[in-house]
């Protein structure tokens, strides 16, 4: 229901992502909307280039803050 270049664009125009996420359309709606269903942002396990991306910044691991 999400794959391909129709799930990713589904993804972005409902503001779960940025325009420019440069995650690979193969994988990009599937991956999206199951972090969405898992109540975390998409971006906070994305190890993409925020400069070239504009996603959210990418959130720290609970256990990385407590070092």
């Amino acid at each position: 229901m999400f794959e391909g270049q129709i799930g990713k664009k589904m993804m972005i125009q409902q503001g779960y992502v940025p325009q420019t996420c440069t995650l690979p359309v193969e994988i990009a709606g599937p991956l999206i909307w199951s972090e969405i269903n898992a109540g975390r942002s998409p971006c906070d396990g994305c190890e993409a280039d925020r400069s070239v991306c504009h996603g959210k910044p990418k959130q720290k691991d609970a256990n990385e803050s407590n070092e």
